[in-house]
This record gives C-alpha cells, structure tokens and sequence, in this order.
C-alpha cells in the first residue's frame, strides 16, 4: 500500500468522525488548511477498512505518546508561571503555592505572633534562624526578621543570602524544636483564662440589669477589680466617650426609629452627643418620633440600647470605629 500523506490521514480521520462533529473540528483551522483538508476529502470516493484501522492506530499511538507528558508537577508549574509573569514573579508565586517547609512543623508560624516567634529565635544563633526563615513563606517570615533584635537583623539576613542546601536530618530536627517551643510560646501568650477583660465581655453578652447586680455585688467584694470591669466594657453611655466621626458611622447603620426608642432613657448628655452628628432636620424628626411614641417599658429601651452597642461592636470587629470603653481611649493621630 502506497504511505498515505498527513492530509490524507487527517480527511480519513474527519470521514469517520460524521459530517457534523468533523464541521466542528475544521471551524477551528486556518482556512488555507481547511481547503486543503477539504479538496482531500472530496477525491476520496470510500474509506477502506484497511486505511480506517491503519490510521486510527497511528492515531492511538500518537495519542499514547503525548499522554507520557501530560502531568503537571512542580517544574511544569513553574514553566507555565513563566511564561505568564515572568521568572521572577514566577519563583515567588511557586514558593508561595508549594510550602518552603517538607514538613507541617513550620506550619506553626502561620498560627503564632512574629513577636512571639522571634521571642522564641532570638536565643538562637544566627545561621540557625536563617536556615528556620529560609523554609518559611516570605509573608511570615518579613515581619518575624522585622521583629528580631536590631543588632542580629542583619547578620541573619546575609546567612539566608549565602545559606548553602542544609542537611535534611538537622533541618527536621530544627523543625521538630520550633514546633515545640512556639507552640509552648504560642499557648502560654493566647490561652490566658480568667481576668478582667473577659468578665467585661462576658457582661457586654447579658442583659444591662443582670450584670448592673453582679457588678454592684462585686464592689462589696473588691471595689477595685469592679472598676476595672467597668473600664473594659462598653455600655449605651459611653458613646459619649466615641469620637464625633465614630458616632456619624454608627448613625448610617442605626435606624433612626430604633435610636429613638434607645434614647428614651438616655441622659441628656448622651443625646447632645447624638444630636451633634445629625443635621437639625434629623435630629427633630427622631424627637418627634421619641414624643409621639409615649412612655414604653424600661426593658424595651435598654435593649433598643443593647442593639445600638452591637452595632457598635460590629463596626469595631469591621475597624470601621474605635471603642474606647468609658476611658477615653488613645489619641488617634
């Protein structure tokens, strides 16, 4: 049998797949190729079984021949990257997607403060922590160098600049002693139970009335440590501890019917405080809504006021305000 051209093999191929998906496979062609394809496939008056079964081997062995290269792995990744964004750009997004640690040990940094993981290194020698930040993504690995001593700063720096392949054996090792030191760091700085804070915000979670007993109750105990509390939390009156541009951003979340009801028990000085940082026109609308409304139930407005302090904190958690818990709170510059 005479050997068959590519073209022809290629017209066999689109004979056998049917008129309508071989229209769809020559729309993706250069037209000069689809001419050519198609010319061949109007000389062929019958595909024998023979050029059929001939082709279609040829066909699968190509096919089992490119299927070898058709994974991905690490160096593919990094090829493709590079053809995206450039070799630079590329190393970094590869670091960053792979993990710079063979282990989960240095997974811990992710978890703890830079603070108290550089507490932890800052013991150590030089060559040590490079080769520790050396096996960390740069994001956590930046503001750990950032909060290491001045003075070794540097000499960590050049050590990751010439750092050499390390020995996996001790790499594990240096892994295995960070896990267990940061973790014991780690726990020993966030896992604090009890104190003052926490009673402020286990207050902040229960009915004004409930904790205003408990915490007269505990001034008979130790007057002291109930003011502290009392610092720590956030009640209705505070607000006029807030700045003015902290009130007019509770003012866009807070319906104003619902802050009329609120104000129903406020002190005056709380309502100045409000009226100040609303237009005149605002401000007499919610105090028509305060006298057409009439006398309510206590407990209606101390939770009008509980919902205006949630607000509140979802603004905080936001970092849209800053609560400063009837303190005063820092300077804001």
């Amino acid at each position: 049998m005479t050997p068959m051209t590519s073209t022809r093999k290629t017209a066999i191929v689109l004979i056998s797949m049917g008129s309508r998906i071989a229209g769809e496979i020559l729309k993706r062609m250069p037209e000069a190729l689809v001419e050519q394809i198609t010319a061949e496939i109007a000389s062929i008056k019958q595909v024998t079984p023979e050029e059929r079964r001939l082709v279609f081997k040829e066909l699968r062995e190509f096919q089992a021949k490119i299927s070898a290269f058709d994974k991905g792995g690490t160096d593919f990744a990094r090829e493709m990257l590079e053809q995206a964004v450039g070799t630079h750009r590329a190393s970094t997004l590869i670091s960053r997607a792979t993990g710079f640690g063979d282990t989960a040990s240095f997974e811990m940094l992710k978890k703890a403060d830079p603070l108290t993981v550089a507490n932890f290194l800052k013991a150590e020698a030089a060559q040590t922590v490079a080769l520790v930040l050396a096996h960390v993504d740069p994001r956590w690995a930046g503001p750990i160098l950032a909060r290491l001593p001045s003075t070794m700063q540097a000499e960590v720096a050049f050590r990751m600049a010439s750092l050499g392949q390390p020995n996996p054996e001790f790499v594990r090792e240096v892994e295995l002693a960070l896990a267990k030191g940061v973790k014991g760091e780690y726990e020993a700085t966030v896992k604090q139970y009890g104190g003052t804070k926490q009673v402020a915000d286990l207050f902040n979670q229960i009915d004004q009335e409930v904790w205003g007993e408990i915490l007269e109750d505990m001034k008979r105990l130790d007057n002291d440590t109930a003011a502290q509390v009392k610092n720590l939390m956030f009640v209705f009156e505070d607000i006029v501890t807030l700045d003015d541009k902290f009130v007019q951003e509770m003012l866009k979340e807070v319906d104003s019917r619902e802050l009329g009801l609120a104000l129903k028990a406020a002190s005056d000085i709380v309502k100045q405080k409000i009226f100040s940082n609303m237009s005149k026109r605002a401000a007499a609308g919610i105090k028509e809504d305060m006298e057409y409304t009439g006398a309510v139930r206590l407990s209606e407005v101390q939770e009008a006021q509980q919902r205006v302090v949630d607000v509140l904190r979802r603004l905080e958690e936001a970092g849209t305000v800053v609560l400063s818990g009837g303190k005063g709170g820092d300077v804001l510059v």
